[in-house]
């Protein structure tokens, strides 16, 4: 026999748009899904890990870990040719301790090749009830079974990946619909506005320099005025930067290396079994 893939869901049209709607494929995120991965890694003993999403045709791998070789990170796969296709077609976790055994996987090449002896993988479900991607562990090196415990504690775990991946997505629609809302509002400000005008507003809201040459529609409109040879809002200008509700913010990215890490994962699984 050869390996038959995994029959396409039934819900695929609308599966693949919410994958989309997330907009995480082709970004680079790795550092806000590894910790995840470390910590299944951690509870499950398995040797590799790895986190991907599945748009209409390909399997989008978005974080790996503990796999020989680099990183595939970003790089598409035809999903008809995974194993971890077969995961998106149930809410429940698929968990095959010996591949060899199964009666669909054991003719995957990857098995006959003796690459990977046991998988488990967990659909990763949106609040809209979309399996947006997989989840999954492998052991390389032998058969290794999973407690039904430590099962359990990986589902929760991904639960709380598919929450963040909700609060992404609803964070970043509401951006799309506020810079759509400030864009109109400063369009109907003066008539001769154009979208370079406010994109310099935007830089000079964020505390940008910009030459006044290139401010000088916005100076003429008395939205900025030029002080100590630097450009900065007016009156005017700061008053429809309330109105357009635009708030200059700074983002820290905390990067957590070494024994850090090692703590954080520590901190997080206590947490988990407390769920």
């Amino acid at each position: 026999m050869e390996w038959v893939p995994a029959p396409t869901p039934i819900n695929e049209n609308r599966r693949a748009q919410a994958v989309e709607k997330t907009g995480i494929i082709g970004t680079d995120q790795i550092y806000l899904f590894d910790i995840y991965l470390e910590i299944a890694k951690d509870i499950s003993g398995y040797d590799a890990g790895s986190f991907s999403l599945y748009d209409s045709k390909n399997q989008c791998m978005i974080s790996e870990i503990g796999k020989p070789g680099e990183r595939e990170l970003h790089k598409k796969h035809d999903k008809n040719a995974s194993v971890c296709s077969y995961v998106l077609l149930d809410k429940k976790p698929l968990l095959v301790f010996d591949l060899t055994k199964h009666e669909i996987f054991k003719f995957h090449p990857g098995v006959i090749a003796g690459l990977v002896k046991s998988y488990c993988g967990f659909p990763v479900i949106n609040k809209d009830g979309y399996a947006l991607g997989t989840f999954c562990m492998l052991n390389f090196s032998e058969v290794k079974e999973m407690s039904s415990e430590k099962v359990h504690l990986i589902e929760k775990l991904v639960s709380r990946l598919a929450l963040q991946i909700d609060t992404q997505t609803e964070q970043k629609e509401l951006t799309s619909q506020k810079i759509s809302k400030s864009i109109d509002i400063f369009m109907d400000s003066r008539d001769e506005s154009t979208l370079i005008d406010y994109k310099n507003f935007i830089d000079i809201c964020s505390g940008l320099s910009l030459p006044s040459e290139k401010a000088i529609n916005l100076i003429e409109a008395d939205l900025c005025e030029v002080k100590n040879n630097e450009v900065v809002l007016s009156l005017k200008g700061n008053e429809l930067q309330e109105k357009m509700n635009i708030v200059t913010k700074i983002h820290n990215q905390v990067k957590v290396e070494g024994n850090e890490a090692n703590s954080l994962i520590d901190n997080a699984l206590d947490k988990l079994g407390e769920l």
